[in-house]
C-alpha cells in the first residue's frame, strides 16, 4: 500500500525500510519509498511535545479564568478583599499545574524510567509549592480561608475542562 501512513510506525519500522512482522501477523510489506529515508521515530512522535506543551498552557489558562470568574463573584459580593483571596487561590492552582506540567514534560520523549521520576518529581514540587504558597496566602497574608479554598476548587474546574477535546 504505497502513499499510506503505518499505524504505530515506531512499533513496526525498524530503521532499515523493512516490516517487522509478527508470530501470526499481517503478511510481509516493505514500506514505500516516502518513508524509506525518514527514520521510525518521527511517525509516532511527530508533535508530541508541543501537544503537551499546549494542553499545559490550556489547563494553566483555564484555570487562570476560572480563578479570575471566581474572583469577579467574590468582588461582587463580598468586596475586595474576598476577590483578592479568591484569585490566590486559583492562581496557586494555576501556578502549581504550569509547574507540574513543566516538569512532567522536560525530558521529552524518553524512557519509562525517566519519565515516571519527571512526573513523580513534578507532582512533588506542585504539592510543596501548595503548602508554601498556602502557608503564605493564610498565615503570612491573612487572606480569607473560605474565598481561597473556592477560588483553588474554581481552579480545579478549569483543569477538568482542558482536558476535554473538542475536535
Amino acid at each position: 500500500m504505497p502513499g499510506t501512513r503505518l499505524y504505530n510506525a515506531a512499533a513496526i519500522l525498524p530503521g532499515d525500510g523493512s516490516y517487522v512482522q509478527n508470530e501470526g501477523g499481517a503478511p510481509p510489506y516493505t514500506a514505500s519509498a516516502a518513508y524509506a529515508d525518514a527514520s521510525p521515530a518521527s511517525f509516532a512522535m511527530s508533535g508530541v511535545l508541543a501537544r503537551s506543551y499546549r494542553l499545559v498552557l490550556r489547563i494553566v489558562l483555564l484555570q487562570a479564568g476560572c480563578a479570575l470568574l471566581a474572583a469577579s463573584v467574590f468582588l461582587a459580593i463580598r468586596g475586595a478583599s474576598a476577590a483578592l483571596a479568591a484569585l490566590a487561590g486559583g492562581l496557586i492552582v494555576a501556578v502549581g499545574s504550569a509547574v507540574l506540567g513543566w516538569r512532567a514534560f522536560k525530558p521529552g520523549v524518553a524512557g519509562a524510567a525517566t519519565l515516571t521520576t519527571a512526573m513523580y518529581t513534578g507532582v512533588a514540587l506542585k504539592w510543596l509549592w501548595f503548602a508554601l504558597a498556602l502557608y503564605v496566602a493564610l498565615a503570612r497574608l491573612r487572606l480569607d480561608a473560605a474565598p481561597l479554598l473556592i477560588g483553588m476548587l474554581a481552579a480545579q474546574f478549569g483543569y477538568w475542562a482542558g482536558l476535554i477535546r473538542l475536535k
